[in-house]
């Protein structure tokens, strides 16, 4: 069975464009599935706020403007980097911030490698992203990996990702929210 994960970031304060997204995906869910969102960052106190729903798992991470936002609603404290599994691959998360990504990947490839990780996903850049990098093409890198930046769903065209894990293999694509979420 293929498990779709929405990945999104760099939400800056457009509340009303994750909370549409969210529903429109919870529309397309099996019944029994659950939602799962992955949140790269700048927007913690957007993605707390969002309406609650059911059937929805959140991941996320900090990014460089969630200074205030250190702590969900629960009281867990928001990691920098998270490592998730879905299906037989690692996740590895991450803003970007502290890893440079505005100016190399390089960083980044080598710690989601250093934590295990087959994928990589970043934000900060609010460039959508989609690379393959091969076992040892960087210093460090000791294994495939592939690495994603959804964009900003902020920004004015509002990007997205979509990972679909399947049982021997994932697919990473992008999506625009005005492509989507007709007004």
């Amino acid at each position: 069975m293929t498990r779709d994960i929405l990945i999104v970031a760099d939400i800056h304060g457009r509340v009303s464009r994750l909370n549409e997204l969210v529903e429109y995906r919870q529309k397309l869910l099996r019944n029994g599935e659950i939602l799962n969102v992955i949140f790269l960052g700048d927007g913690l106190a957007d993605v707390f706020s969002c309406k609650q729903y059911d059937n929805i798992i959140v991941h996320t991470v900090r990014g460089n403007c969630d200074v205030h936002d250190r702590f969900s609603p629960y009281g867990e404290e928001i990691p920098l980097y998270r490592l998730i599994n879905a299906g037989k691959y690692k996740i590895f998360m991450a803003h970007g911030h502290t890893l440079a990504v505005k100016s190399t990947r390089e960083e980044l490839c080598r710690e989601a490698c250093r934590q295990g990780a087959d994928i990589a996903l970043f934000g900060h850049t609010h460039v959508p992203t989609l690379e393959y990098i091969k076992k040892g093409s960087i210093r460090g890198v000791d294994r495939d990996l592939a690495i994603f930046n959804p964009g900003s769903l902020g920004d004015f065209d509002g990007s997205f990702g979509n990972l679909s894990v399947g049982e021997n293999d994932f697919l990473l694509s992008h999506g625009k929210y005005h492509n989507v979420i007709k007004k």
